[in-house]
Order: C-alpha cells, then sequence, then structure tokens
C-alpha cells in the first residue's frame, strides 16, 4: 500500500472540515441530496485541493479551523454569495452575515476568475463530452432551475478565502497561466481519476 504524503494528508483535513461544515448549511427547500453523498463531495474538493501547493493548503487550513472555532461556516457563505444571481430577495437578507471583502482582493478574485473562464474554454474545446458535464460557464447563465455557472460557483467560493490564502491562490493561478499550464484541467483529471479512468482522453471516448 502506497504511503500517505503529507500534502495528501493535509488535502484531506481541509475537505473534511469543508465536510462537515456543509453538513450545517441549512437549504430553505431541505436537506440537499448531495449533503448525504460524501464520496462525491471528497472526489470533487479533493481533486481541486490536490493542484495546489502545501503552504496554501496551510494557509487555508487555518482559515478553517479559524472559522470553525468562531461558529463561522465558510461554505455557508459561499452558497450565500452564490445567491445574488439566482435568489437576489434571499441573498440581500444574507449580506449582514458575509464579511466585507476588501478592493484590492476583489480585484484578484476579478483576475483569478478570468483566467479560469479561459482555461474552461480550452476544456471545452478539447474535452467537450467532459466539460458537459459541469456547470454552464457564465454568470449571466445563471438561473433558479439551473443554479450557479462556473464562473459564480469561483467567485464566491474565493471570497471565503483568507486574504492570505487568497493571495497565494492568486500567486499560483497567475504562475501557471503565465508558465501555459491550466490548473482546471488537472482538477479535473484529477477528478476523471478518482473515477477509474486511465486518463482525460479515456474519459472523453467513454463519455
Amino acid at each position: 500500500m502506497a504511503e500517505i504524503s503529507e500534502k495528501e494528508t493535509l488535502v484531506f483535513d481541509v475537505s473534511r472540515m469543508e465536510w462537515e461544515m456543509f453538513q450545517k448549511v441549512y437549504n430553505t427547500g431541505g436537506r440537499a441530496s448531495c449533503q448525504d453523498d460524501p464520496d462525491t463531495f471528497f472526489r470533487m474538493r479533493m481533486s481541486q485541493w490536490l493542484v495546489y501547493s502545501e503552504g496554501l493548503l496551510r494557509s487555508y487550513q487555518a482559515d478553517c479551523q479559524k472559522a470553525i472555532a468562531d461558529g463561522k461556516n465558510l461554505i455557508f457563505e459561499k452558497y450565500a454569495r452564490m445567491m445574488e444571481t439566482t435568489y437576489l430577495e434571499e441573498y440581500v437578507k444574507l449580506i449582514p452575515y458575509l464579511p466585507v471583502i476588501a478592493e484590492r482582493e476583489v480585484l484578484k478574485i476579478e483576475e483569478i476568475v478570468q483566467i479560469h473562464l479561459k482555461w474552461d474554454k480550452e476544456m471545452l474545446e478539447k474535452y467537450p463530452h467532459i466539460r458537459a458535464q459541469g456547470r454552464a460557464l457564465h454568470t449571466e447563465e445563471d438561473n433558479v432551475s439551473e443554479g450557479s455557472s462556473m464562473e459564480s460557483y469561483l467567485r464566491a467560493e474565493l471570497k471565503t478565502y483568507s486574504e492570505k490564502t487568497c493571495d497565494m491562490l492568486y500567486q499560483e493561478t497567475v504562475e501557471a497561466w503565465k508558465k501555459g499550464d491550466n490548473l482546471l484541467q488537472q482538477i479535473i483529471a484529477n477528478e476523471t481519476a478518482f473515477y477509474g479512468y486511465a486518463s482525460l482522453e479515456d474519459a472523453e471516448l467513454k463519455m
């Protein structure tokens, strides 16, 4: 059996804390089915966190630990922010419970989002069948029946990170972009590997 690395331990720990917070998110329509599906949750979240550095993971681990200690819920904050483009009236009621984001961080978040949109378009061109399994791409496509797009989901999640974590993620995202790497493709490659596919090409063919 392969030995679990320190990074894999960090990835599991932050995903575990996210899962614990997710369990405490109240849905006005009743408990969501995805809240009873830890297998999918852990595959998705771990696939994402595996592409980032141990330093960033430790920073986010501290974010989660502090949030839990302070009685805050980062997953609630993420889903609350996502409601801005789907359930505006409910979102307005939740604004007093959401931290104010500094303008300098908002600018970095928007740059991260724009890079991910470009990466997502690359995924659509190279692996259309895989990409079809995911969320819509742009915020303008958000609606009540289909939910939030990738753009809105990512923007909302980034706003839950501390300034330190967001700055580190910004640096790693921009660096990857300049090098010609596609972190989103790496995340989805991790997902397909978790589901037993030999590669993205294998998954694309079978989908």
